[in-house]
Formats: C-alpha cells, sequence, structure tokens
C-alpha cells in the first residue's frame, strides 16, 4: 500500500471507526446511569395518576398491583382496597407518538377520573386532547362499554389522529376494566 493510499483512504475510515467506537461506548455509559432514574420518575408519574383518577385514594403505596390481563396496549392496572381501579393504556397517536391514558373506574364500573399524556402529539393542537376542560366530557360516563367517537363523545376539533388515539385507549382502559372486574 503507498503513502498515498493510506492519507486519503484507509487512515480517514480508521479514525472515524475509533471516533465512533469511543462515542458509542460513552453514550451506553451515559445510558446505563441514566435509564435507572427515568423508570423511577415515570413509575412515580404513573402512581400519582392512579391516585388522581381514584378520588377514594389518597396513598399509592395501598394500591394493588394487578395482572393477568389480556387487553392489547394495556401496561398497567392497579386496585384499591374499596374495588376501584385504575388501568393504564397507550395508543399511537400523531407521527407514531404514543398518547397515554390512565382511567379511574369505581367499584361499579363508573369513570372517576381520566389523565391523559400527550406530550408526544403535536403542540397545541394534537396535545390539546389532555386539556381538563375537553376531558371534562368524560366525568361519570359507563366505564363498562365502549365508546364511539364521534357518535358518544366529541372528538377534539383538527386533532383528528390524537383523538383516534385517545378513544381507542379510552377503550382499551374499558376493555380491560370488563375483563378484570
Amino acid at each position: 500500500m503507498n503513502k498515498t493510499t493510506w492519507e486519503s483512504t484507509v487512515k480517514p475510515i480508521v479514525v472515524l471507526s475509533v471516533i465512533s467506537l469511543v462515542v458509542s461506548l460513552l453514550l451506553a455509559v451515559v445510558n446505563s446511569m441514566t435509564a435507572p432514574v427515568i423508570a423511577e420518575n415515570e413509575r412515580a408519574t404513573t402512581l400519582a395518576a392512579y391516585v388522581d383518577v381514584m378520588p377514594s385514594v389518597s396513598d399509592a403505596s395501598t394500591l394493588e398491583e394487578m395482572s393477568g390481563y389480556t387487553t392489547a396496549n394495556v401496561s398497567g392496572a392497579v386496585k384499591a382496597e374499596d374495588g376501584s381501579m385504575a388501568i393504564k393504556a397507550g395508543e399511537s397517536g400523531f407521527d407514531g407518538g404514543v398518547l397515554t391514558v390512565i382511567m379511574g373506574f369505581d367499584a361499579e364500573g363508573k369513570v372517576t377520573g381520566i389523565w391523559v399524556d400527550a406530550s408526544t402529539q403535536t403542540s397545541g393542537i394534537g396535545s390539546n386532547v389532555a386539556k381538563a376542560d375537553y376531558l371534562a366530557q368524560f366525568n361519570g360516563m359507563d366505564g363498562t362499554q365502549n365508546i364511539v367517537m364521534n357518535q358518544d363523545f366529541d372528538a377534539y376539533s383538527g386533532a383528528t389522529i390524537s383523538s383516534t388515539a385517545l378513544f381507542a385507549a379510552i377503550n382499551d382502559c374499558i376493555s380491560c376494566y370488563n375483563e378484570l372486574a
């Protein structure tokens, strides 16, 4: 191999490969340090949302984690001592971002609260499906029957994809409630 080939072709490839390897190693180290913190923050947010949608519960430590459900897109369910439940589901919204819903149900299946994380949706459009005044339409609904967008409850105008994801996640929660009740 002559010096010109080494300098112009092989050396840049070797240098870039070493740099890529070092950067990848550093990213792996940072990820291993931050992953547990991120997971704990997500858990704390979920527990706070469970308590928020269950008026009879004031402390998340009293909640019993439920298992054995098979409803698609449901990632968590808890039960309180009084028989009320909270269920967490997520559906793909705009641009593939997951819209997360946590719904509270009393022992008879009436919805006691709904919490929505639409932070992955378009700000000011799709994210509006998480606004309290919009979600108020679901207060006190029968949580044992699936709902139909624009028939039973209104979609958020201009946020069709996020509204569709919201209604799908609500129906996931309802289906899981019916499975566990």
